[in-house]
């Protein structure tokens, strides 16, 4: 693990503590888990973080992801 240095102004290191203490983590943790969320996700794409994050509510359309992402092709 690599120690890094961050300035706050008082009321984000506040909520960021708040917020910590709500989670029951340490204010590094959830520092790290803040900046882990904004990362592409490894060896993938930076799409792949919202894989499955839409909801089309056809049961089928996994099998047609390509028309769901990218549209019908005419």
């Amino acid at each position: 693990m690599i120690r890094t240095q961050i300035s706050l102004d008082k009321d984000e290191y506040d909520l960021a503590k708040r917020q910590a203490a709500a989670l029951g983590i340490s204010i590094a943790e959830f520092i790290r888990r803040a900046v882990r969320e904004q990362l592409p996700v490894r060896r993938q794409g930076a799409w792949m973080k919202y894989a499955g994050f839409v909801e089309t509510g056809d049961s089928h359309s996994s099998q047609a992801i390509d028309d769901l992402i990218y549209g019908t092709k005419y």
